[in-house]
């Protein structure tokens, strides 16, 4: 609930407090090291001759990384429990553009990326949402239903420094099991003189091709109109273009025997005893569906390993973001000092997803051998696919195949529904538009009434908002034969097409003539349309007062109490149509989705029937030509390292042109304002959830000697409860065909439901740090801590859609939870460390957690009573795991080579290393059955090096941050219920700044991602799922300061 440094003690020297507080810190410690502008301000302090923590014009030309990589130390020699910081100065001399990728530098962190920016972090293996960030002690929200928000939204330049707590004190908000971000933006009574600085870069991607502008102002004053009062204003604006590139094998699924094996590739023991495909004819049953039921689950036991959807992909991203921190900081008194901040984050991000897929989906898409006979009881067999049409390996994998050559009708006669060879090409193109802000507003003050009490009292509201809304077009046409052929380095996917077939050309798409093996005309598809609106909100109120008494005890210097109380409340739409409308028709509210089919007819008699339209051959034709394109920028797949041969350096695609398409279909309908209200009513929310927290906490400090030796720490208790209030819906929907042959997607029932849940914790925690001898600390910690669960996952939804216009396809239920219990935990940890001189650290730490209760994503579950009112679903929820044990050792070096001759006294190194690992996770592979051994997010290896010199005009620094494979998912439900791991990556970045202090400017370059590094996503070595290259960035600028 307060700052864990010693800075919140500044300007108020007269006070006893401080003085103790301060105890055996030096000078240095105190003074700090402030940053101006991310882009290489700098500044020392020359001891005892400077106000503490002011930084003038003149100060920035002094060389800082020295001065930043001290402060550093000092946070965490001074905190009252574990923590590693990085400042802003050193956040500078990073080639860093949000604060995901400064946290990636501590050690103990690990960062997830994607389109190679850190979005989140992992701390000590613990996933994001289980991680507590703050913002100048407000929560940061994220309205997307998580706990963890997007560190993209938070420009570096905004940031004056990052503490990591890894360790527990109890006036720390509770929710970091992992640990606890906080984040403190600058305050402006910091500063000596006023100060100004502006920077402009340009920003390169190789893949797109494109310089895109990124620009930061600062301006602050210590005295603005009156004595006492101080203003600080950042901003930074960025336009940001990404890309990625993915070659994909998405969707693992065991359909058939493909190597005609006697061996099982997952052996069922209700079959044990039938050792060859041939076999399961005997196993029969009451009826003959159930003898072929009871047939199908014995030869699934012979079933290989097979993509069902392998395809290529490529995302372009235009992100345009707009940070600004506004700060007033008023000094009433000596003993009185007052504040208000407001931070804006605004963020517009149009997505191009251009998505291009083989769909192996059903067995028809393969060559078969003929049925065999029925067996025991009448149960049919499921065929096998012909030997000789594909390659598989040892482990029952499929590595090659080839399609199936002609269109094969699963349907009837007289309502013909096209396998095979039809329709087994398919390319989407889906246009995401995101319209984000998030707010934070915070408002307090620091009286002292005299020299042994401190009031700290502080007011929040912080907000997130999100509007999205997402067009799709896809396009579907029929090839016999393709061959893909898995059998490369990488396990993925090469697609070989007959000769009459171009991917890169969109006319192939309204081809009425390619034709089968057996020389039948291939059936052509006409468009699929989709819209998909929604509006995500997040509000957190919070107030907080923390008291320290100063007392007079030999072992007890202080005593903290405080109180804190926090609302937060979700509420989200998407689609809505719940609303009944006429219940003698059972007509509900129109949904804000829109789903579109065409059908090509050479005679249509109607243009539309529900929700299917019907165009010309020609009109299909005119419409191919009049919005197909194809993908532009850098050749696909550049810069992908090991990618296989025979790979298309393009792609065609279909555009959503919204005025061809506003020609042939009434786009109406795409309307985001339909999804708040329609029909005359208000939409019902897909999600809302009200939580309330209450809080209060004592704490003692220590602060005595024991055999000569100094230990201080602390000892507390803190008390929560926890209310949540989730309403939610029951919706039961039908995609289904029309009288007149045509389709629609209808609501068969709806009902919505509030269900409250709360519960009380009381969580103690010690810490105690023993100076051993000069300059050297060991520190234990032992606290418990909670984390809540995703505000999503506890709201009472259960969504069912069964599309039957589609053969052999089940019910599809997912749900909600809101029984879940919190994440819990006990954490313990002991730390050593050295701090020879001021610029040189060393220490060596273990620590162990112990998650009592924790959350399983997508477990499918039967008999669930979700709204207690006595019926039962089989649905998809997450439901609580129990008993993770995890532990760990983290080392951490850094230096300064001063002992070094001039000129190469400038330069210094810093790394870090972090072994983690799970003694029990009580997880299991649900695809297999076997023991996970992984916990999720949990990389096992993770480490950092830096390489800096800083001398006068020059400053340039290398860093490379490596954590080796993790596991992503432990259940993904579209890839056989296999756990999903991500291989380790390592990414190299580096900055140079040419410093021109005369003349008040300097100019730098940076790069990120100088290796090219790539990320893949697999199963096991066999079973690769996808493989992507986020691009190479490069950054050119200059910067002003006066």
């Amino acid at each position: 609930m307060r700052e864990h440094t010693t800075e919140s003690a500044r300007n108020f020297s007269n006070i006893a407090m401080v003085r103790r507080t301060l105890k055996g810190a030096s000078a240095l410690a105190m003074a700090g090291v402030m940053l101006m502008s991310a882009s290489a301000i700098a500044q020392t302090n020359d001891e005892g001759e400077k106000k503490e923590g002011a930084v003038s014009a003149a100060d920035i030309v002094v060389v800082g990384t020295r001065a930043s990589l001290q402060s550093a130390i000092n946070r965490k020699k001074e905190a009252n429990t574990v923590v590693d910081s990085i400042v802003a100065d050193d956040i500078a001399s990073f080639p860093d553009k949000n604060i995901g990728d400064s946290l990636a530098r501590i050690t103990g962190v690990q960062l997830s990326r994607e389109f190679g920016e850190g979005n989140q972090i992992s701390i000590r293996g613990v996933e994001p949402d289980l991680n507590r960030v703050e913002i100048n002690g407000v929560s940061q929200v994220s309205a997307l239903g998580s706990r963890a928000g997007d560190f993209r939204e938070i420009a570096a330049e905004l940031v004056k420094s990052i503490d990591v707590y890894k360790g527990y004190a109890v006036d720390l908000t509770e929710g970091g099991i992992g640990g606890t971000v906080r984040v403190e933006t600058r305050k402006p009574l910091e500063l000596k003189d006023p100060l100004i600085s502006m920077v402009a870069s340009g920003q390169h991607l190789d893949l797109t091709e494109s310089w895109k502008p990124r620009l930061t102002f600062f301006a602050g004053a210590p005295k603005f109109l009156i004595d006492g009062l101080g203003i600080l204003v950042n901003a930074t604006y960025s336009d940001v273009d990404t890309r990625q590139d993915y070659i994909s094998n998405t969707n693992w699924q065991r359909l058939a025997d493909f190597d005609h094996s006697t061996e099982k590739t997952v052996a069922n023991p209700l079959y044990s005893n039938y050792n060859t495909y041939e076999s399961c004819a005997g196993v029969g049953g009451a009826t003959t569906g159930a003898a072929t039921a009871n047939r199908l689950a014995c030869e699934t036991q012979f079933f290989d390993w097979a993509p069902t959807v392998p395809r290529y992909r490529q995302l372009v991203r235009n992100d345009k973001r707009i940070s600004a921190d506004v700060t007033l900081q008023y000094q009433v008194a000596p003993n009185f000092r007052a504040y208000v901040n407001g931070q804006v984050n605004l963020r517009n991000q149009k997505l191009q997803d251009t998505n291009y897929s083989v769909d192996l989906g059903r067995i028809e898409r393969f060559n078969l051998d003929p049925q065999l006979a029925a067996g025991a009881g009448g149960g049919t067999s499921r065929r096998r696919v012909q030997l000789g049409t594909s390659t598989v390996n040892g482990n029952h994998v499929v590595t090659g195949l080839t399609t199936a050559l002609d269109a094969v009708n699963i349907g009837t006669a007289t309502n013909p529904n096209w396998n095979g060879a039809a329709n087994i090409i398919g390319v989407q193109r889906r246009d995401f538009d995101y319209d984000q802000d998030s707010k934070y507003f915070s408002g307090g003050f620091t009286w002292e009434p005299n020299s042994r009490l401190k009031i700290d009292v502080m007011g929040s509201h912080a907000t997130a908002h999100t509007d999205q809304q997402t067009n799709l077009i896809s396009l579907g046409t029929s090839v016999s034969g393709i061959t893909i052929d898995r059998n490369n380095d990488q396990g993925l996917p090469v697609f070989s097409f007959p000769s009459n077939f171009d991917p890169a050309d969109p006319a192939v798409y309204a081809d009425f003539t390619r034709t089968g093996a057996n020389g039948q005309v291939l059936p052509v598809y006409g468009p699929g349309l989709q819209y998909r609106p929604g509006e995500f909100n997040n509000t957190e109120d919070q107030f907080k007062i923390d008291v320290d008494w100063e007392i007079d005890h030999p072992i007890v210097s202080k005593i903290e109490f405080g109180a804190q109380g926090r609302k937060q409340k979700f509420l989200n739409y998407q689609g809505g149509g719940s609303v009944l409308l006429n219940p003698t028709t059972m007509t509900y509210q129109s949904s804000a989705n829109v789903s579109y089919t065409t059908n090509i007819v050479a005679n249509p008699t109607q243009t539309r029937n529900g929700n299917t339209w019907y165009m010309t051959p020609a009109q299909y034709t005119a419409l191919i030509g009049a919005i197909g394109g194809t993908t532009g920028g850098a050749p696909l797949f550049s810069g992908l390292k090991g990618a296989p041969a025979g790979l298309p350096t393009g792609l065609a695609f279909p555009n959503f042109d919204a005025e061809e398409l506003g020609k042939f279909y009434d786009l109406s309908g795409f309307d985001h304002d339909l999804v708040r209200f329609a029909d005359g009513f208000p939409q019902v929310p897909s999600a809302k959830i009200d939580e309330t927290v209450l809080a209060g906490y004592v704490m003692a400090d220590i602060d005595t000697q024991i055999f000569g030796m100094r230990l201080t720490g602390n000892a507390g208790v803190r008390w929560m409860h926890t209310k949540d209030e989730g309403t939610g819906t029951n919706v039961s929907r039908v995609t289904r065909f029309t009288p007149t042959g045509g389709t629609e997607t209808v609501v068969l029932a709806a009902q919505s439901v509030t269900i409250s849940n709360s519960y009380t914790d009381i969580m103690p925690a010690f810490n105690a740090n023993l100076e051993l001898a000069r300059d050297l600390f060991l520190r234990a910690n032992w606290a418990k801590n909670l984390a809540r669960p995703r505000p999503t996952d506890l709201v009472p939804n259960i969504n069912c859609l069964d599309d039957i216009t589609i053969t052999g396809t089940d019910d599809t239920c997912t749900a909600g939870n809101p029984a879940l219990k919190p994440y819990r935990a006990d954490q313990w940890e002991v730390n050593l460390a050295w701090y020879p001189n001021a610029d040189t650290m060393l220490s060596l730490g273990y620590w162990k957690k112990y998650e009592s209760s924790f959350v399983i994503p997508n477990v499918t579950r039967s008999g669930v009573d979700l709204f207690n009112d006595g019926s039962s679903y089989t649905v998809r929820q997450p439901v609580n795991g129990f008993g993770a044990l995890l532990d760990g050792i983290e080392a951490n070096a850094q230096t300064a080579f001063t002992f070094l001759p001039k000129p190469f006294d400038g330069f210094g190194a810093s790394a870090n290393f972090s072994y983690s690992r799970a003694l029990r996770t009580n997880l299991t592979n649900s695809a297999t059955g076997a023991e996970l051994k992984e916990y999720p997010g949990m990389s096992k290896y993770t480490y950092n090096a830096s390489f800096f010199y800083d001398k006068d005009w020059l400053n340039f620094r290398l860093s490379y941050n490596y954590r080796s494979k993790w596991m992503q998912t432990v259940i993904d439900a579209n890839n056989g219920n296999n756990p999903l791991y991500r291989k380790g990556e390592g990414y190299l970045d580096g900055k140079i700044t040419l410093r021109f202090p005369q003349y008040h400017f300097s100019v730098f370059l940076e790069a990120q991602n100088l290796t090219k590094e790539s990320t893949k996503l697999y199963i096991n070595s066999d079973m690769p799922v996808e493989m992507a290259y986020p691009g190479q960035r490069f950054f050119v600028g200059i910067q002003g300061k006066f």
